[in-house]
């Protein structure tokens, strides 16, 4: 498919722009429209044959509502949030475009694309999704394609409960009392690491981070989750026995690997 023209709806920033650095790479033709553009939504809408939506996860309903009606059927309509199944179901219900939602799984600043992961979730026709497919598989990306509803579903494990985590273990550091400046003397590589995992989250887009955990529709399950295995390690622990804590891990460790 040759002279295929993209419109990124928040290609300004974050994945909207390295989608718009990827459709270039591939020399496509590429239109953005941001808060601040010059370009407005509509116009895109006529000029471009794919239009992604590239927004935070809190306007992006909004979004898909207004651009969805203004596209013809033989257009792609997608969206790149880390949620699918709300997405996917308006881009359905507002748009007659071919529907495709897309998930990479990774930030927007990826030092090498070779192995990282993509999710498809195919949802209306089948002339794009070869396309997209494919330019992904180009750049040696692994595409895997589900539906919206597994995807999610996955989603409440690898973000949610994966953050939960990392938020949990920041509110507990400062509940100690400890400042980072002393707590980096004693600190060990693996804490070193947490800690830079701990400050993205809570310093660089937080707003993201709260969108993906009271937005999955699985949140509440991971919660529980979370607290039984909290009062289960807790229980372990209070026991007084290293050798039943041993024997905790050693069967956690012979179910996950």
């Amino acid at each position: 498919m040759n002279n295929i023209i993209v419109g990124i709806i928040g290609g300004t920033h974050g994945m909207g722009s390295w989608f718009a650095g990827l459709m270039r790479k591939e020399n496509y033709t590429v239109h953005v429209c941001g808060r601040k553009t010059p370009l407005k939504m509509d116009e895109m809408a006529k000029l471009c044959h794919v239009i992604v939506v590239a927004v935070p996860i809190s306007v992006t309903a909004e979004v898909i509502k207004n651009v969805g009606p203004l596209l013809t059927p033989d257009k792609l309509l997608m969206d790149l949030t880390s949620l699918k199944k709300e997405p996917v179901d308006l881009m359905l219900k507002s748009s007659p475009a071919e529907v495709i939602g897309c998930h990479p799984l990774f930030g927007p600043n990826p030092n090498e694309l070779t192995g990282q992961n993509v999710i498809l979730c195919p949802a209306r026709g089948t002339k794009w999704l070869s396309w997209i497919k494919g330019v992904l598989e180009n750049n040696k990306m692994v595409v895997s394609q589900t539906t919206p509803e597994k995807h999610d579903r996955m989603m409440a494990i690898v973000q949610v409960l994966n953050h939960l985590n990392t938020i949990s273990l920041g509110m507990a550091l400062n509940a100690t009392g400890v400042s980072l400046a002393e707590l980096d003397k004693f600190s060990t590589p693996i804490l070193r690491t947490k800690l830079d995992i701990i400050e993205k989250v809570f310093k660089e887009n937080p707003e993201l981070y709260a969108d993906i955990i009271n937005q999955n529709p699985d949140t509440r399950k991971m919660l529980d989750i979370y607290e039984n295995t909290l009062s289960d390690i807790r229980r372990t622990i209070e026991s007084g026995s290293g050798e039943k804590f041993k024997e905790f891990l050693e069967k956690v460790a012979k179910k996950l690997f």
